[in-house]
C-alpha cells in the first residue's frame, strides 16, 4: 500500500471485511474506505439524488437544494466534524500519541469512512421528501400479511447498499462495502417489527393525510441477518446493549445507541438540515429570524451568552447587516458560515462506560446549549416551512402519486417491465411482491414518478415507447 494511504489504528481487520470478500486491483493504492467512497459516488442511486426533493419541489429554483446538494454538504460537514474530533483524540497525528483519556480508541476516526457514509446516508429515501416515505410506508404496511413490516428511508439505504437487485459492484451484495462503512450508515440498529407501534397508525380504510404514517426509525425485517453480521465483532454484552430499544406511549419505539462513526454522520446531517435548509427558507421568504429565535428561549440556556451569539447570527443570516442589497447577501452568507462553524467546533466526545468496544463506548454530540440552538433551527424549519401550506400542498401531491403508482402495479403487475417487472411477477409470496414494488418506487426520481403517474392515469399522456 502506498505510504500516503493508511488506516488509523482505531480500525482492525474485521472493520474492512466485505460480505463478498475483497478483490484487489493491481496498482490500486487506495485503502478500503476510499474504495467505498468511490463505489458510492459512481453508483446509480447517487446520481438519482440530483432529481429527488430535499424540502422544496424540483424546478422551484436552481438555488434551492436537492437531495444531492444536501448530501454533498453533509459530507463536507462530516469531514469537518471528524477533524475536530480527531484533534481531541490525537492532537499531533501521526506524530506524538493518543490523548490519555482516549487511549482505548488507539487512533483517529477515518475521514474517508465518514465521507463515504455521509455520501450514502440518503440513498434509500424515496421521491417527494417526507410525504414520499410516509406514503410508501402506508402502502406496504396496510398490505403486509400480519402487519409486521413497512417502509423506512434509512432502512432502505442499508438495503440498497447490500442488495444485488438494487445496486451492483461485482456479482453479489450490492456495492459490497466494508463492515465499518455499513456500521456508520446504520443509525438505527433495530428492525421494523420490533419498533413499530401499530396503535400509532390510523384506520387504513379511512385514508388520512400522510403524517400519521411516519414509520419507526429502523431497518426492514429482511435485513435482520445483515444486522447480525454487522454486530458480529462486538462483545456479546455490547451487542445486547446496542440492540436495546425504548418503548414510548403513543409513539413508535426507538433505538438508543449507535457506533462512533454513525454519531458523526447523524450530527453532520442534523447540522446541514438545521442550517442549509434554513438558508433556503430565508431565500424563499417562508420564515423569519424572529420565528426561529422564538424556539430558543434565553431562559433555557445554561450560558445566556451562547443564546445571544447564535441569535445574532440567525438575525444576520436572515436579514444581513449591510446598507445595500449586495452587502446584505455577503452578510447573510458570512453569518451562515459562522453559524455552521460554531456548531461544528462545539462537537465533543461523550463516553458511555457501559460499553466495552471503543467505537461504541464513545459517541460525538453537542454540548447542551449548542444542541438547543440546533434543535430550534430544525424544529422551526419543520413546523413553519415543511408543515406550511406551500410545501405541504406539493408533498401531498407527491404522496398521492406514490399511492396511485403502487396501487396500479400491485393490482396489475403486467404493467411493469424490465428487471423489477420480472421480479414482481416471479415473487414467491406477497411479502416479496410488496418489497420488490417498494424497492422500485423508492428508487424513482421525482420527475420519473410524475411521468409514470401521468402515463398510468392522465388521458392523452404517455407513449408506447415510454419505459416502465
Amino acid at each position: 500500500m502506498h505510504p500516503f494511504y493508511h488506516i488509523s489504528p482505531l480500525y482492525h481487520a474485521d472493520d474492512s471485511v466485505r460480505l463478498s470478500g475483497a478483490v484487489s486491483r493491481s496498482g490500486d493504492h487506495r485503502d478500503p474506505f476510499e474504495r467505498d467512497r468511490a463505489r458510492i459516488i459512481h453508483s446509480f442511486a447517487f446520481r438519482r439524488l440530483q432529481s429527488k426533493t430535499q424540502i422544496f419541489a424540483l424546478g422551484e429554483s436552481s438555488f434551492l437544494r436537492t437531495r444531492l446538494t444536501h448530501t454533498l454538504e453533509v459530507s463536507n460537514i462530516g469531514r469537518a466534524l471528524a477533524a475536530v474530533v480527531n484533534s481531541t483524540i490525537w492532537p499531533g497525528y501521526p506524530l506524538g500519541t493518543v490523548t490519555e483519556a482516549f487511549e482505548p480508541l488507539g487512533g483517529p476516526i477515518d475521514t474517508s469512512l465518514i465521507e463515504a457514509a455521509c455520501l450514502a446516508h440518503d440513498l434509500g429515501h424515496p421521491p417527494f421528501g417526507h410525504r414520499g416515505e410516509e406514503a410508501l410506508n402506508q402502502c406496504v404496511w396496510t398490505r403486509w400479511p400480519g402487519r409486521g413490516n413497512g417502509f423506512e428511508g434509512n432502512g432502505q439505504t442499508l438495503r440498497l447498499l447490500t442488495n444485488d437487485t438494487l445496486e451492483v459492484h461485482g456479482e453479489r451484495h450490492g456495492l459490497n462495502l466494508t463492515r465499518a462503512t455499513l456500521q456508520a450508515v446504520l443509525k438505527y440498529p433495530g428492525i421494523y417489527a420490533d419498533l413499530v407501534n401499530p396503535d400509532r397508525y390510523p384506520d387504513p380504510k379511512a385514508c388520512p393525510p400522510f403524517k400519521p404514517w411516519a414509520p419507526p426509525k429502523c431497518i426492514h425485517n429482511e435485513e435482520a441477518s445483515l444486522l447480525a453480521w454487522l454486530l458480529e465483532p462486538f462483545p456479546a454484552s455490547d451487542r445486547a446493549r446496542l440492540l436495546r430499544i425504548e418503548r414510548r406511549d403513543g409513539k413508535h419505539a426507538r433505538t438508543l445507541h449507535k457506533t462512533l462513526e454513525a454519531s458523526v454522520v447523524e450530527l453532520a446531517d442534523d447540522i446541514a438540515y438545521g442550517t442549509h435548509d434554513v438558508e433556503d427558507a430565508f431565500f424563499s421568504r417562508l420564515i423569519t429570524p424572529d420565528a426561529i429565535i422564538a424556539y430558543m428561549p434565553r431562559s433555557e440556556f445554561d450560558d445566556p451568552s451562547v443564546h445571544d451569539t447564535f441569535a445574532a447570527l440567525i438575525e444576520r443570516m436572515g436579514r444581513g447587516a449591510g446598507g445595500s442589497r449586495r452587502d446584505a447577501v455577503h452578510e447573510k452568507k458570512e453569518a451562515g458560515a459562522e453559524l455552521i462553524s460554531r456548531l461544528i467546533t462545539a462537537a465533543e466526545l461523550r463516553e458511555d462506560t457501559d460499553f466495552i468496544y471503543p467505537r461504541l463506548r464513545w459517541n460525538v454530540s453537542l454540548p447542551d446549549d449548542a444542541r438547543r440552538v440546533l434543535d430550534a433551527l430544525k424544529s422551526a424549519v419543520y413546523d413553519i416551512v415543511i408543515n406550511g401550506p406551500a410545501v405541504q400542498s406539493l408533498e401531498y401531491r407527491g404522496g398521492i402519486i406514490i399511492q396511485k403508482i403502487f396501487a396500479a402495479y400491485c393490482d396489475s403487475p403486467e404493467l411493469l417491465g424490465g428487471k423489477h417487472g420480472h421480479l414482481l411477477r416471479e415473487a414467491a409470496d406477497e411479502k416479496q411482491r410488496l418489497r420488490v414494488l417498494s424497492d422500485y418506487i423508492a428508487g424513482m426520481t421525482d420527475t420519473f414518478a410524475e411521468r409514470t403517474y401521468n402515463r398510468l392515469y392522465q388521458p392523452g399522456s404517455g407513449s408506447v415507447f415510454d419505459r416502465a
